[in-house]
């Protein structure tokens, strides 16, 4: 039997719609769309991770047999991340950027949130009265403290700069955003029945749903998601929340959302308080879970039993 050409079957589904059922051909049935930071790693790389990561979560949610089950081709990542990555740019580092990068407006204005968070999460991140000095100063006493946040532990701060012009490039520049849901289009296909996107990348999978709306996709799963961080993404989404509700994503059956409660990224821990209810009146399942020392971390959270008992009940 010939093998089935993958972009005819997307198209087809997309025109034509589907009956619905999560099967597999050879391609695949999870797409993950992954998050900041990844410029400098391949599809294939962050393949390996989400897969383990995925037959971990499916084994710690009681349904070892799925894990086992599960081949290496039902998972897919669609991978952006290189069109980040600077013309000429040595693999193993990212533009010397610093403080003074971060441009005023969407760029700095993300970072005092992001902050303002870990703040509140951590007061010794907190600057002593008169300490933080306003303008330049202020930028990088922010970035300095952000970088020794749980979340961000271990980043450097020129690729924490990136991280952030990440963000605002997606949700500001639409050529930028089109390439990028142009990778995503690539990956989905008429097997496809689940979306997973992790930090920016959920924000992208939620985006990418209401605009193409495949309906062979019935589940999607946002990870440590920043959706719900208030007029810096959630009010500037697309389409554009209507009195303060933002849309379903398309004709998505189910929607399930897992935060660490000291993941500063998911600012928002509850979703289904922002955002509408399916077709058939099912609203954001938001669950918590416990990612210990990497709150923000990917591998952690898909091998949580929340995720993988999302998975589950699609995939089976």
């Amino acid at each position: 039997m010939p093998k089935p050409n993958r972009h005819y079957e997307t198209e087809r589904v997309l025109r034509n719609g589907s009956s619905g059922m999560c099967y597999a051909f050879g391609v695949p049935r999870i797409v993950g769309v992954h998050g900041i930071a990844q410029q400098f790693k391949g599809g294939y790389e962050l393949g390996s991770v989400w897969y383990d990561g995925i037959r971990d979560g499916l084994r710690a949610a009681g349904h070892e047999e799925l894990a086992q089950g599960l081949a290496a081709e039902d998972v897919r990542v669609s991978f952006f991340g290189n069109l980040f990555r600077p013309g000429g740019a040595m693999a193993a580092s990212d533009p010397p950027y610093t403080a003074a990068d971060l441009t005023p407006g969407e760029e700095r204005d993300l970072l005092r949130v992001l902050y303002e968070a870990a703040v509140k999460q951590d007061p010794s991140l907190a600057a002593p009265a008169g300490a933080m000095a306003p303008g330049r100063e202020a930028v990088q006493f922010m970035l300095a403290r952000l970088l020794r946040s749980r979340s961000f532990a271990g980043i450097a701060e020129r690729a924490m700069v990136g991280n952030l012009k990440q963000v605002t490039a997606f949700l500001s520049d639409r050529p930028v955003k089109d390439k990028v849901m142009g990778r995503v289009h690539d990956a989905i296909d008429a097997s496809t029945c689940v979306l997973v996107g992790h930090s920016l990348g959920s924000v992208v999978a939620y985006e990418y749903l209401c605009r193409y709306s495949p309906p062979s996709v019935r589940l999607l799963v946002t990870l440590g998601s920043p959706l719900g961080i208030p007029n810096l993404v959630f009010e500037r989404l697309t389409p554009a929340p209507i009195h303060g509700k933002g849309a379903w994503p398309g004709t998505a059956a189910h929607w399930v959302n897992v935060a660490d409660a000291n993941d500063i990224v998911a600012m928002r821990k509850r979703l289904a308080d922002l955002f509408g209810v399916s077709s058939a009146g099912e609203a954001v399942a938001d669950r918590s879970v416990e990612n210990g020392g990497e709150p923000h971390s990917i591998a952690r959270y898909l091998n949580t039993d929340a995720t993988g008992s999302a998975l589950a009940s699609i995939l089976t």
